[in-house]
């Protein structure tokens, strides 16, 4: 089904009331609740330092997933049931340990049904969305009702705003099999998967 429409029932603003957009380093952004202030550090100038956890989507964890997995040449991602599984290749280039397997790491969600990635840096976006160019507002209120129809709409947006701009082709490949391994009834592959445009 081409891509080309415009998402139905768009928000007046494109993230929900109770989110705020967030990025990692050279990545897009990304609605995610923020959780409650933690203690990080005291400056050097007497302030004290807190950090914000943010707290994102089934949805939203997807993408971040497909992205990051088509950036990093050591994160790779698999779904099992609810579970996000974040496995670090890096590990096995361990000069200390070179028997050392990867490291891996299961991502449950919470009581809400949210995703946490607890030791990632994240950056909160501090510019009025209302600024934000089309692209990016279609893609974010995709995500904003939780769309999963529109892929070529959030792929545009994770292209223009990710570096290195990872391929079109690449993050359908990685959306694809993340979502035929999982075992979860709620990502199951879409029907018009084979029928998306492609933005090449």
């Amino acid at each position: 089904m081409p891509d080309n429409t415009q998402p139905h029932a768009l928000p007046a603003d494109v993230l929900r009331v109770d989110e705020r957009l967030v990025c990692g380093d050279d990545q897009p952004y990304f609605p995610a609740q923020l959780g409650e202030p933690t203690f990080a550090a005291d400056g050097a100038d007497g302030r004290r330092h807190y950090t914000v956890t943010p707290r994102f989507r089934r949805l939203v964890t997807e993408w971040i997933a497909i992205t990051v997995e088509a950036t990093s040449d050591h994160l790779r991602f698999r779904w099992d049931g609810d579970d996000l599984i974040v496995t670090d290749d890096d590990a096995l280039h361990d000069d200390t340990d070179p028997t050392r397997g990867p490291a891996i790491e299961r991502l449950h969600p919470d009581a809400d049904g949210r995703y946490l990635f607890q030791t990632w840096l994240w950056h909160e976006h501090d510019t009025d969305t209302k600024r934000l160019d089309d692209t990016t507002r279609t893609a974010l209120a995709v995500l904003a009702t939780d769309d999963s129809i529109h892929v070529d709409t959030v792929i545009r947006y994770i292209i223009e705003n990710t570096y290195p701009a990872p391929d079109p082709q690449t993050l359908r490949t990685i959306r694809t099999q993340h979502r035929t391994l999982t075992g979860s009834p709620t990502a199951p592959v879409d029907a018009t998967e084979s029928e998306e445009t492609h933005d090449e």
